[in-house]
């Protein structure tokens, strides 16, 4: 299990799962924080990262874990569709519309990761890996947003700005 806590918009703003539509995926899991907090929640969690390494898979019986390199040109995970999409801190720009397809109609998305502004806190510091203004916004304008941020986060010991971050809610029609 992981020893790092889910972020809290991902706890804000996770819909409660429903017979029939529980099925979620963890974009790029990492050591699974998000994927062992969605389990406990009552989801069935595909959880997916390039290094599974150093993620504990032998806990939690409802969490399918994959290792595959999403940034490899191909979308690993065929034409699978899952109610909820979680990402966070990560960004593969070709990956949007393998996300928008693998949402199934009336799914939720929830992106959360860092954007233009980081680069004078810390990594990641290169355009390609961080969103532009208004990026997820524009991504997903098509679909019903709930929620929606962007700007510097506050680290809660100092109360000083600690990073730059994009986040959304969205709905799939």
């Amino acid at each position: 299990m992981s020893s790092q806590l889910p972020s809290n918009w991902i706890t804000q703003h996770c819909p409660a799962p429903t017979p029939g539509s529980n099925r979620a995926l963890d974009l790029a899991c990492g050591t699974g924080r998000h994927s062992f907090w969605l389990a406990a929640q009552g989801w069935d969690v595909t959880a997916i990262d390039r290094d599974l390494s150093r993620t504990d898979t032998d806990i939690g019986s409802t969490i399918t874990w994959q290792e595959a390199d999403l940034e490899a040109g191909h979308w690993p995970l065929g034409n699978q569709q899952f109610d909820l999409i979680v990402v966070v801190n990560y960004l593969h720009r070709p990956l949007f519309d393998d996300l928008r397809n693998a949402t199934r109609s009336g799914g939720t998305l929830i992106y959360q990761t860092f954007m233009a502004g980081n680069e004078i806190y810390g990594r990641p510091r290169s355009p390609d890996f961080l969103l532009r203004e208004n990026e997820l916004n524009a991504l997903f304008a098509d679909w019903q947003i709930t929620a929606y941020q962007q700007g510097p986060v506050m680290d809660p010991e100092t109360g000083k700005p600690a990073s730059v971050r994009q986040a959304i809610v969205a709905h799939k029609p």
